[in-house]
C-alpha cells in the first residue's frame, strides 16, 4: 500500500483524480484547487510551456494549504539536477518523460519522497511494453500519445477503444494516468472507456499555449466525474 505521498487518484473508490497540467499562471492553479483537481503540474522539460524553478513556485503559490499536489514533467535530466528541481520546486510527483530506468528510479529515490510516475508513449493502439523491474519500482504509468518525441500537450489522444483491455490490464498492475488528446467534450468517454485512475490535461483546456480556459476546466472537471 502507497503513502498518503504517494497515493495516486483520489480518496473516493469510484471517483478519477483530475491533474492539470503545463500551467504557466498561478490563476490557473488555483482554479485547478477550486475545482478539486488532485494534481496540478508544470513543465521542465521544453516547449512552450516551459517553466524555469522560480517561476513555477510562483505558479504553485495558491496551493499552499490545499490538497492538490504539485507535479513536475521531466525530459531526460540528469537525476540530481531533477532532485535540486524537486526540492526548490517542492514537488510532489516526478512524472518522468525521458523514460524510467530501475538505475534513475533508484537515484531519484535517495532524495525524492513523493511519487515518481513513468511515462509510456502510446503509438495509435500499440502501448510498448514496460519491464517488470521498473514497473516495481514506479507509482503509476502516465499513457501519453506518441507524437515526435513531445512531452505532452500536442492534443492528440491515440486508439482508446483499441487499447481498452491493454490499458484495463495495465492498470490492475500500477495506477494509470491517461493523458493526449482529452477535453472537455470526450474526458467523459475515456474514463468510460479505459477507467483510469487519473486523467490529464494540458491544450484540450487552453485559449493559447499555458493560458487555461476557465470555462473548459470547469466542464472538464464535469465531464470527468459524469456517471453513466
Amino acid at each position: 500500500m502507497l503513502g498518503d505521498a504517494r497515493a495516486v487518484g483520489t480518496t473516493g473508490a469510484d471517483a478519477v483524480g483530475i491533474k492539470f497540467c503545463g500551467l504557466t499562471r498561478a490563476a490557473d492553479a488555483a482554479m485547478a484547487a477550486e475545482l478539486g483537481a488532485s494534481y496540478a503540474g508544470v513543465i521542465f522539460a521544453g516547449g512552450p510551456r516551459l517553466l524555469d524553478v522560480a517561476r513555477a513556485r510562483e505558479v504553485f503559490a495558491p496551493l499552499a494549504g490545499t490538497a492538490v499536489r504539485r507535479a513536475g514533467i521531466f525530459g531526460g535530466q540528469q537525476p540530481h539536477e531533477i532532485l535540486r528541481i524537486a526540492d526548490e520546486a517542492a514537488l510532489d510527483v516526478l512524472q518522468l518523460h525521458g523514460g524510467a530506468t530501475v538505475a534513475l528510479t533508484l537515484s531519484l529515490r535517495e532524495g525524492f519522497h513523493g511519487a515518481i510516475w513513468h511515462v509510456l508513449k502510446v503509438d495509435d493502439s500499440t502501448i510498448p511494453p514496460v519491464d517488470d523491474s521498473v514497473l516495481a519500482q514506479v507509482d503509476a504509468v502516465v499513457l501519453d500519445t506518441a507524437v515526435g518525441g513531445r512531452s505532452g500537450g500536442t492534443g492528440v489522444a491515440f486508439d482508446w477503444a483499441g487499447t481498452r483491455e491493454a490499458v484495463r490490464a495495465l492498470s490492475r498492475r500500477r495506477p494509470v494516468v491517461l493523458a493526449g488528446g482529452l477535453r472537455p467534450e470526450n474526458v467523459a468517454e475515456a474514463v468510460r472507456l479505459l477507467a483510469p485512475q487519473v486523467v490529464d490535461v494540458s491544450s484540450g483546456v487552453e485559449s493559447a499555449p499555458g493560458i487555461k480556459d476557465h470555462a473548459r476546466m470547469r466542464a472538464f472537471a464535469a465531464g470527468a466525474r459524469r456517471k453513466g
